[in-house]
């Protein structure tokens, strides 16, 4: 499958963040960890998630819910960074792997 590119990416986190602003009951933290949670299912389907990236949002969930907003922040910021980088790894595999066949 394609990777997603960046403009796709980027207007698909603010149709997302435009949404919960419209319905208002949302938090900036529950806005920043659904965005981490698009680009995490993004890399997903390119093929390209990493492992670590749905533990990072599991886990910034209980930090919330316990009431470590801190730690919660800091994992999804994590696992943000991981889907982005996932994404642009797929992106640059998409063509990268032409190099390596031997001819």
């Amino acid at each position: 499958m394609a990777p997603v590119r960046a403009s796709k990416r980027g207007m698909a986190l603010a149709v997302l963040a435009a949404v919960f602003a419209a319905a208002g009951c949302t938090t900036a933290f529950e806005q920043q960890l659904a965005e981490a949670e698009l680009l995490r299912v993004e890399a997903a389907a390119a093929g390209a998630e990493w492992l670590q990236t749905g533990a990072l949002l599991e886990q910034a969930r209980d930090e919330a819910a316990g009431g470590d907003m801190d730690a919660a922040r800091a994992l999804v910021d994590k696992a943000r960074f991981q889907g982005e980088a996932a994404l642009r790894q797929a992106e640059h595999e998409a063509s990268a792997w032409q190099n390596r066949v031997v001819q």
